[in-house]
């Protein structure tokens, strides 16, 4: 089993755990449980009895599984909560300090977090065709890591994104497509850390490793992300900032402290 596995097998089961304490209806406490109990299963028997080349494309599927199990056990809130209420604190003292973001530059971050969905697939498939085995396994390790490291704390620190908390102007153009996007694809709960950050620089800089050109521009696309994640008020700037730490950190250890 590669290392990405044993951790999806780990997060699932871990969310399987958290359904016992969470305090949700028990009918979603149940759906929860069956579901992360199954990935984690399904994830274990698919390591041990798929080709490696068929596996290395799953975790695409154990990312977007570890997205929307914890929003089973979370209740979406109808008024801010304490930890909402927090994270508004905290945007009301480091958003002055930031630099505004011109129109024009703000319609290409908008452009850039919309394309932080196929941002993913795309440096994956460039490790896979240019990289071994082992940049495959380091590659979904970071990205995984990432993104599961934002993902879990859901069900703990529940928050609404800033745009849907009635403090900002109706989206235009880009903004409205990602507005649209996002009602398609995403629970409408605040994961804290940005999960599109913290992901997005993970593939960024796990590329890097293969092929640094193509890890640079990656990272300029993901640099974007984060940048449209605040000035799009889709995440609080402190999510923003602690999911470049998040895919930092993740980075450093998947690479330098176990390479």
């Amino acid at each position: 089993m590669a290392s990405y596995e044993t951790l999806a097998v780990i997060y699932f089961a871990a969310m399987g755990g958290a359904a016992a304490v969470v305090a949700i209806p028990w009918r979603r406490r149940c759906a929860a449980l069956v579901l992360a109990l199954t990935a984690a299963g399904v994830t274990a028997v698919m390591a041990i009895r798929l080709d490696p080349d068929v596996r290395a494309w799953l975790p695409h599927l154990y990312l977007i599984a570890g997205y929307w199990i914890p929003a089973l056990l979370t209740e979406t809130p109808t008024a801010p909560t304490a930890f909402e209420r927090w994270l508004t604190g905290t945007e009301a003292r480091l958003r002055p300090v930031l630099p505004g973001v011109p129109l024009p530059l703000r319609h290409l971050t908008e452009l850039a977090y919309l394309s932080c969905y196929p941002l993913v697939p795309a440096a994956f498939a460039l490790v896979w065709i240019a990289g071994s085995a082992d940049d495959v396994n380091r590659f979904w390790t970071a990205v995984l890591a990432a993104g599961y490291s934002c993902y879990a704390s859901l069900p703990w620190l529940v928050s609404r994104p800033p745009r849907l908390t009635g403090h900002t102007e109706r989206p235009r153009g880009v903004g409205a497509l990602n507005v649209s996007v996002l009602g398609r694809v995403s629970h409408q709960l605040n994961t804290f850390p940005s999960g599109h950050v913290a992901v997005s620089l993970a593939a960024a800089g796990a590329t890097m490793a293969v092929s640094p050109g193509a890890g640079l521009g990656f990272g300029l696309v993901a640099a974007a992300v984060a940048v449209g994640a605040a000035a799009g008020r889709y995440h609080y700037v402190l999510d923003v900032l602690l999911g470049v730490v998040a895919a930092a950190v993740t980075l450093a250890v998947v690479f330098v402290v176990w390479p």
